[in-house]
């Protein structure tokens, strides 16, 4: 496996926590703790004329059809922005504390968002109205993922534990500790496997095909994994740490993973908090507490 860095954004003026999809199929959004959201186009030194301001730290992001891109903010604000014409359509304020993540499930146009606050809301996104507030834990809830069938959600819970769920009526399905001290990021691989790192710095795979059985565990990172990208032709699986490193490991994760670091790779200096795909150019993003976004080319 290799990995060539395309590009260096040094970006923003404070960390950052969030990529998405841009307005075209070679531009990502960014936003972090300098509460703009700013776009970047593979090839381009600068940003482009696009930028949006709110209120507190951005820590998630998702951009739905028609042009809508959906903020989730430290202090629980969700902000519902066109990207085209560059305006609010919608300020939800449903939670008091951080939107850490948020989902989209195209089966039934409803938008998760998991808070700080322990909880989740499920909201739709044709009128925007609330349909599910599902308290899950005293602690954060740290991820959503949804299965590529739309039929499961699985929540990361600050306490450690994964929570899984039907999306139809949200009935439990598997409720158990994971990892210690906090569950923080978790892909699907297929409908019937999950990855799911922690604080733990482990990376553990599940089988979903019967229950949920834990199928591998391993020592992945020095510190806390924050998020995990699984290829869609299932090439290669992306994590992201705490330790300042991005690593890349084959599917059956036994190999050794090629580490994407400072002095190996022109990489992060401080932590990478997220990762994005874009499938259209092919090109694995990731961002990090050193203000900066770097984009690769990942060859398996």
């Amino acid at each position: 496996m290799r990995a060539e860095r395309l590009q260096h954004w040094k970006a923003h003026s404070a960390a950052l926590y969030a990529l998405a999809a841009g307005r075209s199929e070679r531009t990502i959004f960014s936003a972090g703790a300098d509460r703009v959201v700013a776009e970047w186009e593979l090839g381009q030194e600068e940003p482009s004329a696009f930028a949006i301001r709110v209120d507190s730290t951005i820590y998630s992001m998702m951009h739905l059809p028609g042009h809508r891109l959906v903020v989730g903010c430290a202090n629980g604000s969700m902000y519902v922005i066109d990207t085209q014409q560059r305006k609010e359509l919608r300020h939800l304020k449903f939670h008091d504390k951080g939107i850490f993540h948020l989902v989209y499930n195209p089966n039934n146009d409803q938008l998760y968002a998991g808070c700080a606050d322990g909880s989740v809301s499920v909201w739709n996104t044709k009128d925007w109205s609330l349909l599910w507030h599902l308290p899950m834990t005293h602690q954060k809830v740290r991820r959503i993922a949804l299965s590529p069938n739309g039929q499961l959600v699985v929540f990361a819970l600050g306490d450690g534990r994964l929570t899984i769920m039907e999306t139809q009526q949200h009935k439990l399905i598997f409720d158990e500790l994971a990892h210690d001290e906090s569950c923080n990021s978790l892909a699907f691989i297929g409908d019937d496997q999950l990855i799911s790192g922690g604080k733990d710095a482990h990376l553990k795979r599940w089988n979903l095909a019967d229950g949920c059985t834990l199928e591998k565990a391993i020592p992945a990172h020095n510190f806390a994994i924050y998020d995990i990208i699984v290829h869609p032709e299932h090439e290669w699986i992306a994590t992201a740490s705490r330790d300042k490193t991005v690593k890349l490991w084959d599917m059956s994760l036994e190999q050794k993973p090629l580490r994407l670091d400072r002095i190996s790779a022109k990489g992060h200096i401080n932590s990478v908090n997220g990762l994005f795909y874009q499938a259209s150019s092919d090109t694995l993003y990731s961002c990090s507490d050193d203000r900066s976004i770097c984009a690769w080319r990942i060859e398996a």
